[in-house]
């Protein structure tokens, strides 16, 4: 694996990235893909629900969504590392100074070179900073099977956020037979729909304070606390690149070809915080850029 260049190193098994391995691999390139991850899919690989938004599986889960993409990527006979976690990325240079191809470096002095590498980590949800690293069973950070398999019968609830997860969980929980369900805040990006759906009571605007030692909201104590207070991207291991980042810490692009600020690098899906991001647009990410990687190979024009 040392001494082979692949034709793309991409990191990040989900939506985006399987999606731009299996179109380079069907175009005549050899990508292989690197994810920390133990199983391949991104976040849908956590997700229990069936993706209604899909409209090409409405039936299936997210983790079954997840299965098909290991199905593709095995039919395009795209080589995949889990459990690889990267370290770093290092230009490599001729006599000349010109670049000839990646090291990407992962795991324990083990690297793997590319002649071009796409990010497609990802993003992850964003904790509340009063937690810091420490975990609390009965906080659930973002949305899945945590969520999922919990008991909310006749439990009391809060929920942080006040975009469309918070709200629509907060219905989802109540359903679920939760006791009562306390919405706190700060500002409110939901959809109306699920305005709707919940009581304007249940809803407390504003600064609040959070203990999740003690488990309280402005010191009323619950059994459950949901946090949804939206992702943040996946850079481990990108420190040392120089990448051009948004304001929301996206990395940047080009839109025609999802290349970044530095020659050969591109980024697709979440992790740059492309429009409307979800399994599709990251998907269609891929896409772009396996096409830009196309004609830089054979130095064709758009």
């Amino acid at each position: 694996m040392q001494n082979n260049i692949y034709d793309a190193v991409i990191i990040g098994a989900g939506p985006a990235g399987a999606s731009c391995a299996v179109w380079l691999a069907h175009l005549g390139f050899n990508p292989i893909i690197i994810d920390r991850a133990p199983v391949i899919g991104g976040l849908s690989a956590l997700n229990p629900f069936q993706d209604t938004w899909n409209v090409t599986a409405p039936d299936l889960t997210g983790e079954e969504v997840s299965q098909q993409m290991k199905k593709s990527l095995d039919s395009a006979r795209v080589p995949v590392l889990l459990r690889q976690a990267v370290n770093g990325i290092v230009p490599i240079f001729d006599e000349q100074g010109h670049l000839q191809h990646y090291q990407v470096l992962f795991g324990e002095d083990k690297l793997i070179n590319g002649r071009k590498v796409v990010i497609a980590s990802g993003v992850k949800h964003r904790r509340p900073v009063e937690m810091g690293d420490a975990e609390f069973p009965d906080i659930l950070v973002g949305s899945g099977r945590a969520l999922y398999q919990y008991d909310f019968i006749d439990k009391r609830v809060a929920v942080l956020g006040g975009g469309d997860n918070a709200l629509e969980n907060a219905v989802y929980v109540k359903e679920r037979g939760a006791q009562c369900v306390d919405i706190y805040a700060r500002t409110l990006r939901a959809q109306h729909k699920w305005m709707k759906m919940v009581a304007s009571k249940s809803i407390h605007m504003g600064s609040y304070e959070f203990n999740p030692q003690a488990m309280t909201v402005n010191n009323k104590t619950y059994d459950a606390v949901l946090v949804f207070y939206g992702y943040q991207p996946q850079l481990a291991g990108l420190e040392d690149l120089h990448l051009c980042y948004k304001e929301t810490g996206h990395i940047e692009t080009d839109a025609q070809t999802c290349e970044t600020n530095v020659s050969g690098i591109y980024a697709i899906g979440e992790v740059a915080n492309r429009m409307h991001p979800c399994v599709v647009t990251s998907m269609a990410d891929g896409i772009v850029a396996a096409k830009a990687i196309q004609n830089a190979f054979e130095d064709r024009e758009f």
